[in-house]
């Protein structure tokens, strides 16, 4: 937990208090002073919350990076799989089509001379 959350806390707690104190005391300054040490606490609160949570974010992310990467292995591995499968079924039609792509492939890069 941050700081900022424990002491936003505190102050959200001191200005109701001291709001409190102004309504009983019917002193107008007093309520007002609490109203806005209210509201300054309340703010600090929730930077913490934010500071809290970018931490958390921060801490995962080498979790979801792993992940990701194993999805990616695992996808790789069973398309990898797949057209294994495919080529050697069919050998001719994988040969033709690598041909293909070569000839493709070099048109493309020389132009069309």
């Amino acid at each position: 937990m941050d700081a900022d959350r424990i002491i936003g806390a505190g102050k959200e707690l001191g200005g109701k208090v001291q709001q409190g104190l102004g309504e009983v005391g019917g002193d107008a300054g007093t309520q007002a002073r609490g109203a806005v040490n209210q509201a300054a606490g309340v703010a600090q609160n929730v930077y913490g919350q934010a500071k809290d949570a970018v931490r958390n974010l921060a801490d995962a992310a080498p979790d979801y990076v792993d992940q990701a990467r194993d999805v990616g292995r695992r996808t790789y591995d069973q398309g990898n799989s797949m057209l294994a499968r495919q080529v050697g079924d069919q050998h001719l039609v994988a040969l033709l089509l690598a041909g293909a792509v070569g000839y493709a492939l070099g048109w493309l890069i020389h132009g069309r001379d």
